[in-house]
């Protein structure tokens, strides 16, 4: 069987080991064991209806069935709960997007994703505007499905750093934004985006699903304590929190609520996003022993599953990859 290095321990890097363990592959994952990453900041939230134009992404069931799948097999795995499956309140943010909303529920496809009952909330939440409920949403708790990983694959996890690709086998990597500095996939155009996402206890609040209006989502961890986020920062590379930032969502959030909160924490990373914000994988157009899996951005917990079963159906099965992400096919 083939032996792989997987270089970076984040979302693709554990999603990939995870996926190789199930093919019974000899592998090794080695980390920086940074204490700040993108996956460890990540809200981690499913949501099948998103950005400004509400828009349903492309293979949306199929991403959705296979995400939930793997969360949930490593739960079995685990006796460990990281996935919570819950409906995603979203407020509309203007009469035009509200109009938009309308047009959208002509199409079958998206009235398919949504349910019929009320909003639901309360009068807390500023909703004139109207808005939907979704059928379906998750949130991983990225934090839990890290420490799971590394306890599940805990022999095959390395701490350190790898210059040059491994001399046998196949070695992937899943750098995140240390991909920018990679000499081996230059051409890749990756567009990093700095997030901050704040922790607040809001004790008049009692909803228990996502809520999310505008460039706003509030997160329930449970006892009255919400995830808030998230900033785009299109020109920092640190993982530095900022006044702005938090100034920024803490007006935000008091467009959303009518609600007093009390900030509790501030975080912040790097998201690895390619300039075409879609993720890329597959093998090296010049080395078939040199791998990437890396831009899942904002998204990754939806597609990182159904990336990694592309990725090593490929290089044990020569499957093909999906054009859309194969890193060969975007040079």
């Amino acid at each position: 069987m083939a032996e792989f290095t997987i270089v970076g321990g984040g979302l693709a890097g554990c999603v990939l080991g995870w996926s190789l363990s199930k093919r019974g592959c000899d592998f090794k994952i080695i980390d920086r064991f940074e204490k700040i990453t993108s996956t460890q900041v990540a809200a981690g939230i499913i949501n099948p209806i998103t950005g400004p134009s509400l828009t349903k992404g492309p293979r949306l069931e199929e991403l959705w069935d296979k995400a939930k799948d793997f969360y949930r097999s490593l739960e079995r795995v685990s006796g460990i709960e990281m996935f919570r499956e819950t409906k995603i309140v979203r407020l509309m943010d203007s009469d035009k997007q509200a109009e938009r909303w309308k047009r959208r529920m002509l199409d079958p496809e998206y009235r398919a994703l949504v349910s019929e009952q009320p909003l639901g909330l309360t009068d807390n939440f500023n909703s004139d505007h109207g808005g939907f409920v979704t059928n379906f949403g998750a949130h991983l708790n990225t934090i839990a499905f890290l420490e799971v990983i590394k306890k599940l694959l805990s022999k095959h996890w390395i701490e350190g750093v790898i210059e040059e690709p491994s001399n046998h086998g196949v070695t992937i990597y899943c750098e995140g934004v240390r991909a920018i500095r990679n000499p081996l996939f230059d051409w890749v155009k990756f567009k990093p985006a700095k997030g901050e996402i704040l922790t607040v206890k809001i004790p008049d609040i009692a909803e228990d699903r996502i809520v999310v209006r505008g460039n706003i989502w509030l997160l329930p961890l449970g006892e009255s304590i919400f995830r808030v986020g998230a900033t785009y920062d299109w020109n920092a590379n640190d993982c530095e929190t900022t006044f702005l930032a938090r100034e920024a969502l803490e007006s935000r959030l008091q467009k959303l609520l009518n609600a007093s909160f009390e900030v509790i924490d501030h975080q912040a990373a790097v998201r690895p996003v390619i300039d075409t914000r879609k993720a890329l994988i597959g093998l090296h157009p010049g080395n078939d022993r040199i791998g990437f899996f890396n831009g899942l951005g904002s998204k990754g917990v939806l597609s990182a599953p159904y990336l990694a079963e592309q990725l090593v159906d490929h290089i044990l099965d020569s499957s093909p990859i999906d054009p859309e992400f194969d890193v060969r096919g975007n040079i």
